[in-house]
């Protein structure tokens, strides 16, 4: 497995979002490591998402640039994500949603911390509503919006980096912390043979919720070990209203509550491609 340079893919999930995608993708086009490529994993946008994108494409840095979009029934992450992860050709893969813009040294900071069987986790510093309304391409493309934050905000990343760091070092002497730390999917790395492993996500996580947090338990299980960059690779997240007030309201909580015997999920990558996908590369082959 590359532990020196290896190639990077991106995957960015999307839906019904092309204003905020844009800003993530310009984001990740001012990166101080630009990525080999960046894949769109679309849970069935209308056009105006794919016309978005064809738009910006010209502008970006990126080798490759690859739209995977599937028909929209009931929000299908899992899927979405694995259409994308399918399709990756980097050593390594990087995620992003499309509200959460990446700061210049984001990939670095992951690459430089991936090792052998590890998975490397992010968190997020918030906007505020009114400095999201006010967000522009020249606050992104010049890289002003990583200074939009205040102090508070990095102090409440400082303490939970802490914990992921105590979590991460009981897991190694073998004391295992239930699901512990807990993987946000909208800034996270680690390698494609890793995520082939476990059969990516389960795409039997239909709805909102968990579908990342048991992709985390599932690589634990499989020895991938956590490494906490809650500080270091720091993303931006653009305010939108919340999709529900607590985790426990989501549609997968009881799923996510049963135990699990196996790290490789039932259905996941093994199961593609699928049929109703459709491929549009935009830069690239």
């Amino acid at each position: 497995m590359p532990e020196s340079s290896p190639s990077i893919s991106v995957v960015v999930t999307t839906y019904e979002e092309p204003d905020n995608l844009s800003f993530v993708l310009r984001a990740v086009a001012r990166q101080d490591r630009v990525p080999d490529e960046v894949l769109i994993s679309d849970d069935g946008s209308s056009e105006a998402t794919r016309d978005a994108l064809r738009q910006i494409a010209g502008e970006l840095p990126f080798g490759r640039l690859v739209h995977v979009w599937q028909p929209h029934q009931e929000f299908r992450a899992s899927r979405s994500r694995n259409n994308a992860i399918h399709l990756c050709r980097g050593d390594a893969v990087l995620f992003l949603d499309q509200d959460t813009m990446p700061h210049r040294n984001w990939i670095s900071t992951h690459v430089r911390n991936l090792k052998p069987r590890t998975v490397c986790l992010g968190s997020v510093l918030d906007l505020t509503e009114a400095q999201a309304e006010l967000l522009s391409v020249d606050q992104v493309t010049s890289g002003a919006f990583e200074t939009m934050h205040d102090s508070e905000c990095m102090v409440t990343l400082r303490r939970r980096q802490r914990s992921y760091v105590a979590y991460a070092l009981l897991r190694r002497v073998g004391i295992r912390v239930k699901n512990r730390p807990t993987l946000r999917s909208c800034n996270i790395a680690t390698w494609r043979t890793d995520l082939a492993r476990v059969n990516g996500f389960d795409e039997a996580y239909v709805g909102w919720g968990q579908e990342d947090n048991d992709l985390g338990r599932r690589l634990y299980m499989a020895g991938v070990r956590p490494v906490g960059l809650v500080d270091k690779a720091l993303v931006s997240h653009i305010h939108h209203a919340r999709r529900y007030a607590s985790w426990k309201q989501g549609a997968n909580v009881e799923r996510y509550r049963k135990r699990i015997t196996h790290f490789a999920c039932e259905t996941g990558l093994s199961a593609h491609p699928y049929a109703d996908v459709k491929v549009t590369p935009l830069r690239g082959d």
